[in-house]
């Protein structure tokens, strides 16, 4: 994907049409997308994929609401908040991820500071917040599917069945 700009400006596209204007604004990645010629390669890369777990999110969702009474448009995450947290904080957990460069065997729960990271603490709250977890599911399936089938065995499954059965979705990606 970062050698091609085909993905990109079809990302891009897809954000900046006048009726995808408002979504997802709350992303912290949204801002990102105008810019991606600044970043490198793998960040770049990265933005483009968790960007795109928001289209996927979006295009092989339905429409529910949530306890706030929002209306949001997504795969439904019913029974899958503890997954969904756990992929969030072990892919966006600075503290985390620092100390896993000195030691890459370390594990969330080896210690409270390396847990309870989500997009509350990057201002997303209420749908936005469910918006970005799952964004980031899609983002780490998409990244490394192996990984997700492992710590979120429910969470791919039905990323699985909601893009697989989409027949808006299913000629262009399937996941496995």
């Amino acid at each position: 994907m970062q050698n091609d700009s085909t993905p990109r400006e079809s990302i891009r596209s897809f954000f900046e049409a006048p009726e995808n204007k408002n979504l997802f604004s709350k992303c912290p990645f949204r801002p990102c997308l105008a810019h991606l010629h600044e970043f490198d390669a793998p960040l770049a890369h990265r933005i483009l994929t968790h960007m795109l777990g928001h289209i996927l999110d979006h295009r092989a969702g339905r429409v529910s609401a949530t306890h706030s009474n929002e209306d949001i448009r997504g795969i439904s995450q019913d029974s899958l908040n503890e997954e969904l947290r756990y992929v969030y904080n072990d892919c966006n957990n600075a503290i985390l991820n620092e100390a896993r460069r000195l030691d890459p065997g370390l594990q969330p729960y080896d210690d409270p500071k390396y847990q309870g990271f989500g997009p509350e603490q990057r201002a997303c709250y209420g749908g936005d917040a469910r918006a970005e977890l799952m964004a980031e599911a899609i983002h780490a399936y998409l990244q490394d599917p192996n990984y997700l089938k492992t710590v979120a065995p429910n969470v791919a499954a039905r990323i699985r069945h909601a893009v697989n059965t989409n027949p808006n979705l299913n000629q262009i990606i399937q996941f496995n």
